[in-house]
């Protein structure tokens, strides 16, 4: 149950940064430029990389393993 409500409260800051970026574009960035700039980089690309497979990993291992 904790960690569904983490996952939540993720996409939720997720969600407000994304809103709160349109709405003021000088002070904040937009997650899609933040990942923009991340990927301008070899280092920046690698850690998206990582970020996918650990969310990927725990997304499967969480929601469609079955429990025993």
């Amino acid at each position: 149950m904790v960690g569904t409500t983490m996952w939540i409260a993720l996409l939720a800051a997720g969600v407000f940064i994304e809103v709160a970026g349109r709405l003021r574009p000088n002070h904040v960035s937009t997650l899609s430029r933040a990942v923009a700039m991340m990927e301008e980089r070899v280092s920046g690309r690698v850690i998206l990389i990582v970020l996918w497979i650990f969310v990927g990993i725990h997304l499967f291992a969480r929601y469609t393993v079955p429990h025993h």
